[in-house]
């Protein structure tokens, strides 16, 4: 569940970074917080414009790119050394598409771009919508507090929607505590509730005042998936299922009720043999060969990573995140306002559910088995997106693939 693997790849380690996915990819599922940093807080970026106006660099999908493509993907796989991946860049009407490695390494399958893979944080992006879809209908407001709907959480009375929705609550991050990764690591598939989230959450000091600073944590949005049903009175995954997958028809896109995967989908592999001191380092799938994890409880992942989608809707999905077409648009515009997080090379920041390196919006995913990032870039009718199968918590190799394409092919936007 994390935001910062793939550019742990070119800058800090994604818990330095994001604390759960910055600059490398956000999105993983369970990643954990990053420790806080100055009081002062991040920045926030230009706004809804990112860059505010910094001209798009000349790109096509043509003769010339492809192969610029494909060598971009064949050295992230092997960079990182995921077991298969697929990926996508759609700019107008044309299209790249690649896949490689395997869905099932010990019978050779080929990946297939068109499986079900596990999303992880991305489903941030999705909960961040259907509040804001509640927020538009007057079901809720932004400078409502959390006390109001989940009392003894610290700092409740003063925490806001908005904070929840943006990653400046402060919070104590339940995917950060090493009891919960023990029992996680051992039984994906674990039993558990709200109230066992709730739980370590109250347990723990948060990590900073409200709205003073940036951490990105995934309690946020396992809280925000609660709000949703008490207002709604259904699980959010109904809602999001009615509100949003219905609407834009994404067939593949779904909130599990249980622990399995709809076929096809490939292998969800687990890297064994990691150093902890060498975040950076590649998957070394036959030194060490990997977990195969395909059970994953969607209540511990909640609001904060349990929805499963495809390659192909997460284009429609990233032209959803950054245009809002489900949204008002002083709504969208208040989504795509993001905080810069500390201590990144790049304006990478945070909105209210979604991912900006500039005019780039999107998010990242990491959980354990799988890996995703989506991108849009509005002004070039532009989507990227990547899904692959072999992933921790907290490393989402995909998002290598997300940074990287952002800094070979606008650079202008990687600054």
């Amino acid at each position: 569940m994390s935001v910062g693997h793939a550019l742990s790849r070119l800058a800090p380690t994604r818990r330095t970074v994001l604390g759960a996915g910055a600059l490398v990819g956000v999105g993983g599922l369970l990643a954990a917080c990053a420790s806080p940093a100055p009081p002062s807080g991040g920045s926030p970026t230009s706004g809804p414009t990112g860059t505010g106006g910094v001209p798009a660099t000349p790109f096509a999908l043509d003769a010339t790119t492809m192969p610029k493509l494909d060598a971009l993907f064949d050295q992230v796989m092997t960079s990182t050394g995921i077991a298969g991946m697929a990926g996508a860049v759609w700019m107008g009407d044309k299209v790249w598409k690649r896949a490689g490695g395997y869905a099932n390494l010990e019978q050779k399958t080929p990946y297939d771009p068109a499986a079900n893979v596990r999303i992880a944080s991305v489903t941030k992006s999705f909960v961040a919508t259907a509040v804001l879809q509640l927020v538009d209908a007057g079901a809720l407001k932004f400078d409502e507090v959390l006390e109001k709907f989940v009392p003894g959480i610290a700092n409740g009375p003063t925490i806001t929607l908005r904070d929840l929705l943006g990653m400046t609550s402060g919070i104590y991050d339940f995917t950060s505590n090493a009891a919960f990764n023990t029992k996680f690591d051992a039984n994906p598939d674990m039993p558990w509730t709200f109230a066992d989230t709730l739980a370590i959450i109250k347990a723990n000091q948060p990590l900073f005042a409200p709205g003073t600073n940036i951490a990105y944590c995934d309690s946020n949005y396992s809280i925000l998936g609660e709000i949703i049903q008490m207002v709604t009175g259904k699980p959010a995954r109904t809602v999001i299922a009615d509100s949003i997958a219905a609407k834009l028809s994404l067939t593949h896109t779904l909130w599990p009720a249980d622990s399995t995967i709809p076929a096809p989908h490939p292998n969800g592999y687990v890297p064994q043999g990691l150093d902890p001191a060498k975040p950076n380092q590649a998957f070394d799938n036959t030194a060490h060969p990997p977990k195969v994890v395909n059970a994953v409880n969607p209540a511990v992942a909640a609001g904060a990573g349990a929805i499963i989608s495809s390659l192909d809707d997460l284009k429609v999905w990233g032209r959803e995140i950054a245009e809002g077409s489900l949204l008002a648009p002083a709504t969208q515009a208040e989504r795509l306002k993001a905080r810069r997080f500390n201590g990144v090379p790049v304006n990478l920041g945070y909105g209210l559910g979604c991912e900006r390196v500039n005019d780039f919006t999107g998010h990242n995913g990491a959980i354990y088995g799988f890996s995703t990032v989506v991108f849009r870039y509005p002004p070039d009718d532009l989507t990227l997106a990547v899904v692959g199968n072999e992933s921790t918590n907290s490393t989402t190799p995909t998002s290598t693939f997300g940074y990287q394409f952002i800094r070979q092919f606008y650079p202008a936007q990687w600054t």
